[in-house]
C-alpha cells in the first residue's frame, strides 16, 4: 500500500495544515501518503465541507481517513457537528464511518479503536473487505491498551494492512522508543513485508526561552533512525505530525509573539521577535532576518518560502498572523521530509499559488 511513499505524515484537518498540504507542488504530494485526522470545518454547515477541503488539497491521491476525537461531542448547533459525532457510533461495526469512507474514492479506512481496543472486529473487517482498499491501523501511544494483542488480531485477519505506530507528542520522543520497538518486533518477526510507519511529534509547546533565533532538533528523525538500526529487516517508513502539536482541548488565551519557523531536513530554526530591540519587530522584520540567515534555502521555490519572502518585501500573501506563519512552516516541513535524502530534486516553481 505504501511502497512508493517515502513520507507518511499525520495531519489534522485544521486550516493551516490543509492549506500547507494544498500548496505543495504536485511532485511533493506524489511522495506523501498522509493520515488525515478529520473534524468539522470551521463555520461550515455540513461535514461534507471537510471532505471537499481535503479533496481540494490532495487531489486524486490516496490518504487514510481518521477522526479527531477531541472534536467529538463538541456541541454547537451546526448539522456538521452532529454528522461528525455520528461517525463515532459503534453500531453495526461503525457503519456510519465506513459509509463515509466509501463515498470518498481516495480514502483508505483506519480501523476504529475505542477504549483501547478494536470493538466488533469481525464486523469492521466485513466493511473493510467490502471497500477492498486495504486498511490502516493507527496504534497511538497511551491510547491502545494492549498493542501486541491488537497487532496479533489484525495480522490474523487482514492481508493488506499498514500500521502507523504513533509515539505521540513529546520533546523527549526517544523515551517511547522501546514501546514502538516492541510493536515493530512483533509485526516484523513473521511479517517482515508489512509496512510500519514510525510517527509522532516533538514540535515544542513553548518558545519562551528563545529570544531572536533558536535551533530545535526534529526528534522524530532520531527515533526513526534508531528503530531502523534496531530492526534492519523491518519495512519501516518515516512519519511525523508535519511539525504540529496535538489539538488543544482547552481555550487558553495565548500571548501572540510574532515568530517565523524555518524547517530544514533535521531541525527547526525559529526566529522570534527580538525583545532586546527598542522598536519591537513585526513579521516583516522577522522575515527579513529569516531570508538573511545562512540557512535560508535560496533555491527552494515553494509556497512556504515564497510566503516568507513576500512578508519580507511587504507583498500580498504576507504573514500577518500565527496561522499563516504555521501554514508556511508546515508547507516547508512537508516538502523537506518528502524529499529527505533525495538527490537531484527538481521542483517546478511556476505552479500556481493562492492567497486565500
Amino acid at each position: 500500500m505504501l511502497e512508493n511513499y517515502p513520507y507518511c505524515p499525520t495531519l489534522h484537518a485544521r486550516v493551516a495544515e490543509i492549506k500547507a498540504l494544498g500548496q505543495l507542488p504536485a511532485a511533493t504530494k506524489d511522495r506523501i501518503f498522509p493520515v488525515i485526522v478529520a473534524r468539522p470545518w470551521p463555520n461550515a454547515k455540513h461535514l461534507v465541507r471537510t471532505w471537499e477541503k481535503i479533496a481540494e488539497a490532495i487531489g486524486n491521491r490516496r490518504f487514510a481517513l481518521d477522526l479527531d476525537a477531541t472534536k467529538r461531542n463538541a456541541g454547537g448547533d451546526r448539522p456538521a457537528c452532529a454528522e461528525f459525532d455520528d461517525l463515532f457510533l459503534s453500531r453495526n461495526g461503525f457503519a456510519n464511518y465506513y459509509d463515509a469512507v466509501s463515498d470518498i474514492a481516495e480514502a483508505i479506512p483506519v480501523l476504529r479503536i475505542q477504549g483501547g481496543e478494536a470493538p466488533q472486529l469481525d464486523v469492521q473487517a466485513a466493511h473493510i473487505d467490502n471497500l477492498d482498499r486495504g486498511v490502516v491501523v493507527r496504534i497511538e501511544h497511551d491510547a491502545v491498551r494492549d498493542p501486541i494483542s491488537l497487532v496479533d488480531q489484525v495480522l490474523a485477519r487482514f492481508a493488506d494492512v499498514s500500521f502507523f505506530i504513533d509515539t505521540g507528542w513529546s520533546r523527549d520522543l526517544i523515551r517511547h522508543e522501546m514501546w514502538a520497538s516492541a510493536i515493530v518486533e512483533r509485526v516484523s518477526r513473521e511479517h517482515p513485508e508489512t509496512e510500519l510507519v514510525i510517527s509522532g511529534s516533538s514540535f515544542p509547546s513553548s518558545f519562551v526561552n528563545i529570544n531572536n533565533r533558536g535551533v530545535i532538533s526534529v526528534e522524530e528523525r532520531h527515533l526513526y533512525n534508531n528503530l531502523v538500526r534496531r530492526h534492519n529487516a523491518a519495512s519501516l517508513i518515516y512519519g511525523d505530525w508535519g511539525s504540529t502539536r496535538p489539538p488543544s482541548t482547552e481555550q487558553i488565551p495565548m500571548r501572540n509573539v510574532p515568530r517565523i519557523d524555518l524547517p530544514t531536513s533535521n531541525q527547526w530554526i525559529t526566529f522570534r521577535r527580538d525583545k532586546d530591540l527598542e522598536d519591537n519587530e513585526d513579521y516583516t522584520d522577522i522575515a527579513q532576518r529569516v531570508i538573511d540567515d545562512s540557512e535560508w534555502p535560496a533555491n527552494l521555490n515553494i509556497w512556504g518560502t515564497y510566503t516568507i519572502s513576500w512578508t519580507a518585501s511587504g507583498e500580498p500573501g504576507a504573514i500577518r498572523s500565527p496561522a499563516t506563519a504555521a501554514a508556511a512552516r508546515i508547507n516547508i516541513h512537508l516538502h523537506q521530509q518528502a524529499f529527505f535524502g533525495a538527490n537531484n530534486v527538481v521542483i517546478d516553481g511556476d505552479e500556481p499559488f493562492t492567497d486565500d
